[in-house]
């Protein structure tokens, strides 16, 4: 009987520390690149590009993904479907865009949750210094700011892992006015408005074909593509 007691002890202690945790869970990871800004710049302002260097494309690659929305810019969206816990489905939509310098996305979750996530450059010397940042908001439940405490964690990882392939890809980079046509993953254009949900959250019901991890025999040479960049009138 008494460890009965002590058992909802604990767990009424833990549902208690629950709420001691923020409920707003921010994230931010930096890393330096050897490149200007300009070189950095398109390889977050255009999802074709993201996953080139994203911490997730290689988790699953049956992983479906769709555009639509901007060719680059505010109003670009991306969506991704998978069966993999690991990835899962979600959107995500640029809201904000300022050339060579910021680019804000919101994120949702399929009915996860939803964030807002951020690419801060700045100049330092002649490279970049990019920092990416998470926010969400948990809720005031207690089990989910327990949550926020894995999210953040993860979150955090997810974004190092990242930022080092965003790195090694853009230092490999000569010229980003001259772009490859290259993408990566299996991907399709979609006509359907950011609204509509995408993997860079507006989720546009476009045919997709499943995403591919590259090899790592050709990881060097996919590397040295240049961005995807569209033209500017």
């Amino acid at each position: 009987m008494r460890w009965i007691l002590y058992t909802l002890g604990f767990l009424i202690l833990l549902v208690f520390a629950g709420f001691l945790f923020p409920r707003q869970v921010t994230v931010e990871r930096s890393v330096y690149i050897a490149k200007p800004p300009p070189v950095v710049f398109p390889y977050v302002n255009n999802f074709r590009n993201f996953n080139r260097w994203s911490p997730w494309y290689h988790l699953d690659p049956e992983t479906q993904y769709s555009y639509g929305g901007a060719a680059e810019g505010v109003g670009a969206s991306m969506s991704w479907s998978s069966d993999s816990d690991d990835v899962g489905s979600g959107s995500q939509t640029i809201t904000a865009s300022e050339p060579f310098s910021l680019v804000r996305t919101s994120l949702d979750f399929d009915g996860q949750g939803t964030a807002v996530a951020e690419f801060r450059l700045q100049p330092q010397g002649s490279g970049t210094n990019i920092t990416w940042s998470f926010s969400s908001d948990m809720g005031e439940g207690p089990v989910a700011r327990w949550m926020g405490v894995v999210v953040k964690s993860m979150v955090g990882e997810s974004y190092g892992q990242g930022l080092q392939k965003l790195k090694a890809i853009a230092e490999s980079s000569l010229d980003p006015s001259n772009p490859s046509a290259a993408t990566t993953g299996g991907e399709s254009d979609s006509d359907t408005s950011p609204g509509a949900g995408t993997q860079s959250p507006a989720q546009n019901s476009a045919p997709v074909e499943s995403g591919s991890e590259p090899a790592d025999s050709t990881m060097l040479e996919e590397e040295a593509e240049e961005p995807v960049e569209e033209n500017r009138h």
